[in-house]
């Protein structure tokens, strides 16, 4: 059997989100015979950023993840887009990064470049290409950023030169197919495979550290993700109007951390006094294990507005938890209507808190859509499912280095 394949993974920053807990989940579940994967971040850790954006470090290290730091800051804090000074610092940062990771490319004998999200596919595959080392993209969408004239040529040369692209599922590997001018790219569609989350800290504990009534006869709504304005939480709030109006012994979690906007989670909450539910609507960032957080919820929302394919419904799946999601991106192909969960149309509170309420009409349907998520769960998005087909896609594409795996070593696709 020969050596395993040395993989390393590039990324910009490890904020709490998605990708972050994909690469988490895939460093730690790789089968170490087959993949060894080094983890490198662009940006060194700020206790004032990652205060506010919130961090995922400590989760890696827990799990024996180590983090190579290049230590880059955010030099253009405060600098205004399109800036020439912005501009000149945003190339000096990219040099100089480049140049650290083709440093190690040649010094760890890498085989395979994983490049993740923004400045992690730049850096990740200019390096790749530099150092001839074969090179994979993650990721979810046609990323966009300013200035808007640079971008095109840069993301279209970033995604051409891959020599695979993976994302997570069939929706957005078709919107990365239109929208590349190169034909026939090469785009692998593997789900994201998360483990089911766990909490050691007692319910009543958490619902008060949340600010949620302790009263057990109140039923828990809840919605995790990123504090964005594309995750729909006005569309939350006002569905949460209409629910309390139906079933008064219900409550609202929100959890993530703001991103982009930092008035946005004061916006939300000032949605929620307005329409009366100050004392049963909780907005909070939570830097703990996720598990904690879905101990205390009953059913699941997920009514965003774009989106391919959420972890946050994943983690509910593998719980068991019953959902409402939205019809955008891969979700309806991963909630069945009616077996695994309700899916409605996206942008719209009055399906949103129709769906909800029949859940917490009848628990027996609950139970129901819980049991049939959970068998989901388990038939396609465990970590180790992911883990297996992203060593299998590390296999293929460093064939273009010459490298030969014994055949018993890398099972068929």
């Amino acid at each position: 059997m020969s050596a395993p394949l040395r993989v390393l993974s590039v990324i910009n920053e490890l904020y709490f989100g998605g990708d972050e807990n994909r690469l988490l989940t895939m460093a730690r579940t790789m089968d170490r015979d087959r993949v060894n994967v080094d983890v490198v971040t662009l940006k060194r850790a700020d206790e004032h950023v990652d205060s506010h954006y919130g961090t995922m470090r400590s989760q890696y290290r827990d799990a024996g993840v180590d983090v190579i730091d290049l230590g880059e800051g955010h030099p253009n804090e405060g600098v205004p887009i399109g800036s020439p000074l912005r501009m000149w610092r945003s190339a000096e940062m990219f040099a100089r990064t480049v140049g650290a990771v083709c440093r190690f490319i040649r010094g760890a004998d890498v085989d395979v470049v994983d490049a993740h999200l923004g400045p992690g596919n730049l850096v990740g595959v200019t390096a790749g290409v530099l150092t001839g080392t074969p090179r994979v993209v993650t990721t979810y969408h046609v990323e966009q950023w300013d200035p808007r004239w640079m971008w095109f040529a840069v993301h279209q040369w970033t995604l051409a030169n891959a020599d695979a692209i993976i994302t997570d599922s069939h929706a957005c590997a078709e919107t990365i197919r239109r929208w590349m001018r190169k034909r026939d790219p090469n785009i692998l569609v593997i789900p994201n495979g998360v483990a089911t989350p766990v909490s050691d800290r007692a319910k009543d504990e958490l619902r008060a550290s949340f600010g949620l009534p302790m009263d057990p006869d109140v039923r828990i709504v809840g919605q995790i993700s990123t504090l964005l304005p594309t995750k729909g939480h006005m569309i939350m709030i006002d569905a949460a109007r209409r629910i309390r109006d139906r079933f008064p012994n219900t409550a609202f979690l929100l959890v993530g951390y703001v991103r982009e906007d930092p008035s946005y989670k004061e916006k939300l909450e000032a949605r929620a006094a307005e329409l009366g539910l100050g004392d049963r609507l909780r907005i909070v960032s939570y830097p703990g294990p996720i598990g904690d957080v879905w101990k205390v919820i009953d059913v699941h929302a997920h009514p965003t507005l774009l989106d391919s394919l959420p972890n946050a419904i994943i983690e509910g799946m593998s719980l068991g938890r019953p959902a409402v999601v939205s019809a955008v991106g891969g979700i309806p192909a991963l909630v069945d209507d009616g077996i695994t969960g309700f899916v409605v149309p996206p942008n719209d509170a009055n399906a949103l808190a129709a769906a909800v309420g029949r859940i917490l009409d009848d628990p027996d349907l609950g139970k129901r859509l819980g049991d049939g998520a959970r068998r989901r769960y388990e038939s396609g998005y465990t970590p180790q499912i992911m883990a297996s087909r992203l060593e299998n896609a590390f296999a293929s594409v460093s064939k273009k280095k010459g490298r030969r795996r014994s055949p018993e070593s890398v099972p068929s696709p």
